[in-house]
């Protein structure tokens, strides 16, 4: 089985639109440098973001189809705090992801990105997890708070008695690089130490901080997403990387990701998922045992697999919760 462990459906007013214009400048140079092109900002959002639309996940399964990948692990993200709120608001993006899962059984498995400052964060998180059934959360640091603040304690003890693991999003990258590092999540995982927390894009550029924080706590896991740009322009430095994350930290504590769609542009699906299974070195091994566990057996040990049990309303649903 083949699990992406993070991706992102896209739809429309979702984000702000000073938020899309910082993504697209930073994803746009990497683009142009992957495809030896000279896209403008304004030609890369028209060119190639708007494809993205897809709140429903139709075209991801599509995709994922061709690649061979069985499930997907997918959430929205709570900027709204540090942008200001979206015209969508977070509650309804958090619907719409249950309901692609629920449109596409076995496919997804759908996360509730939630900022734990929120007024009502916990109210939120319930009805996510229990009246439509989602799988854990996505938290986002770079909004604004530090991982292991106590403000985010109650949701981490509501993750420890449901069973909930939560995805963070480590380093840097987008905006706040500061909030996000490795070590914050780590001090989490260390006081709540039966909750399942997974480092985003193995820490980016921190990662050595997050190996060690999975070497030595047996809560931490790490994803490889957005680490296509790596692969596509220094193929040897990233086996080199990647070997070394698997012999300090073992197979089990690294999954294959995504961190679809922007990535995708960079590599696509297929040859993502190819780079991982038929490596393309002659100085770096890997067995086919660690091949199989990083594409998908470790991840069945995180993510809760099971067919979702409620039914998600159709929507779109007012953002009536407290920020």
């Amino acid at each position: 089985m083949i699990i992406d462990s993070h991706r992102h459906l896209v739809g429309s007013g979702w984000t702000r639109g000073g938020y899309v214009v910082t993504l697209a400048k930073m994803f746009g140079n990497l683009w142009n440098r992957v495809h030896r092109a000279n896209k403008s900002t304004d030609e890369f959002i028209r060119d190639v973001m708007q494809g993205f639309v897809d709140p429903e996940g139709d075209r991801v399964v599509e995709e994922m189809n061709k690649a061979g990948v069985d499930k997907t692990v997918i959430f929205a993200v709570d900027w709204g705090l540090a942008t200001g709120e979206p015209a969508v608001g977070i509650r309804e993006q958090n619907r719409a992801h249950a309901y692609a899962a629920m449109k596409h059984p076995g496919r997804f498995i759908p996360l509730a990105g939630i900022d734990p400052r929120r007024g009502d964060a916990m109210r939120m998180a319930r009805e996510c997890i229990e009246e439509w059934g989602m799988k854990g959360f996505k938290i986002m640091p770079s909004a604004g708070f530090y991982a292991d603040d106590p403000i985010c304690w109650p949701l981490y003890e509501y993750c420890a008695k449901q069973g909930l693991p939560i995805m963070f999003h480590a380093g840097g990258i987008e905006v706040g690089w500061q909030w996000a590092q490795p070590m914050y999540i780590a001090s989490a995982a260390e006081r709540f130490s039966t909750v399942k927390m997974i480092m985003a894009h193995a820490g980016c550029e921190s990662w050595q901080q997050a190996m060690w924080a999975s070497r030595h706590l047996p809560n931490v896991f790490l994803d490889i997403s957005i680490y296509q740009w790596e692969f596509a322009m220094f193929p040897e430095k990233f086996y080199r990387w990647l070997r070394d994350l698997v012999d300090e930290a073992t197979p089990w504590k690294v999954l294959f990701a995504t961190d679809a769609p922007y990535p995708n542009t960079l590599v696509a699906l297929p040859d993502w998922v190819d780079a991982i299974k038929r490596p393309k070195t002659s100085n770096v091994r890997f067995t086919n045992e660690e091949i199989e566990i990083i594409l998908g057996k470790a991840a069945e040990q995180v993510w809760d697999l099971s067919p979702m049990a409620a039914k998600v309303p159709d929507g779109p649903l007012k953002n009536e919760y407290g920020r």
